[in-house]
């Protein structure tokens, strides 16, 4: 009899005694135990992790990432600071009163792995935390452009050692260097004129026509695409010079620094127009336009990097946009003034 009375109430808590169970979230983890990590990955959706390096006015480098817009962390540089970043390699110049610093950062600790001094030497002023200093997407060389006296040099450097391998271009003229493929080029804004050194001791001057720029970028193919205020487009195809005009895609101001290559042959163009909200165009000719509101345009141009651009806001906010989806969002607000310098792995 308590054989039968006991199984029938083995069967009555096997049938209806699973909520008195403890619920997952009751579980406790044993105490000296680490909690595992999330993988930001999956939640979303597995993006490529990146990284946007950011410019503070006390000087700082800010690494954020772009998957949980954590701090990873800060390096200690000047407000002359500029980034480049190539082959997984993230490279910044900046100089104090005694002259020129160059390093190279591990991506993944902000660990300084080498730096070159230039004593006496001045690093041109670009107004923003890029344009200055560019890497060479087949050889790795560093390259950083120097103002002297009245002229634009520059010079370039072994990829690990940081060791000088000597001048590589050389300009009355210059505001940005781009470089890709083995091509190098000196952008001069006010002339709208190329200087452009594919490798060879000679170097030519490559107008693309359209007067005086605000824009330039160049693939890591070596295509290169500049742009005037009013959104005309040149592009000037690797190892060529020949020009193909592009008119403007909209009624629209192109953004100063409002241009930049995510991947190999592609760029994205930022315009600032009447629109109320950002919005992202289908793919024209290679070139994926960016639509800002004009109260929201990026202050200090645009960076990108496969699915996604980054920029910064008039208010100091560090922001992201899937090129794919549309999708946009703030990483992190600053204090004070900001400019984008480089986007890495």
């Amino acid at each position: 009899m308590r054989r039968l009375l006991l199984g029938g109430v083995l069967l009555i808590l096997a049938c209806e005694g699973a909520a008195t169970l403890p619920a997952p979230s009751q579980s406790k983890v044993p105490s000296g135990m680490p909690i595992p990590t999330i993988d930001v990955t999956d939640m979303m959706g597995g993006f490529p992790a990146a990284t946007f390096f950011i410019l503070t006015e006390d000087g700082k480098m800010n690494a954020v990432a772009l998957l949980n817009h954590a701090m990873k962390y800060t390096i200690d540089a000047s407000t002359t600071a500029q980034v480049a970043s190539a082959n997984g390699f993230i490279y910044i110049a900046d100089e104090d009163k005694n002259g020129a610093r160059l390093r190279w950062i591990d991506q993944a600790s902000g660990t300084v792995l080498a730096t070159r001094l230039e004593p006496g030497r001045t690093l041109f002023p670009t107004g923003t935390g890029h344009g200055g200093i560019a890497v060479e997407s087949t050889t790795g060389r560093v390259l950083v452009l120097y103002l002297e006296g009245d002229r634009r040099v520059v010079e370039a450097y072994e990829p690990y050692s940081l060791r000088p391998l000597g001048r590589r271009l050389e300009s009355t003229c210059g505001d940005r260097v781009l470089a890709g493929a083995g091509r190098v080029v000196v952008a001069c804004f006010a002339a709208g004129t190329l200087v452009v050194n594919d490798g060879t001791s000679d170097t030519r001057v490559v107008d693309p026509g359209l007067g005086p720029l605000v824009a330039a970028a160049m693939s890591f193919d070596g295509t290169t695409l500049v742009g005037r205020d009013d959104g005309a487009l040149g592009r000037i195809p690797p190892q060529g010079a020949t020009v193909e005009k592009i008119e403007p895609f909209r009624p629209a101001t192109l953004v100063s620094d409002g241009i930049a290559s995510p991947e190999s042959g592609r760029f994205v163009v930022a315009l600032s127009t009447m629109d109320r909200d950002i919005g992202v165009s289908e793919t024209r000719s290679s070139q994926r336009y960016l639509s800002f509101p004009a109260q929201e345009a990026p202050r200090g141009g645009v960076l990108a990097q496969g699915q996604f651009a980054f920029w910064i806001t008039a208010l100091g906010e560090a922001r992201h946009i899937d090129l794919l989806q549309g999708f946009h969002e703030t990483m992190v607000t600053f204090r004070g003034r900001v400019l984008p310098g480089g986007v890495g792995q």
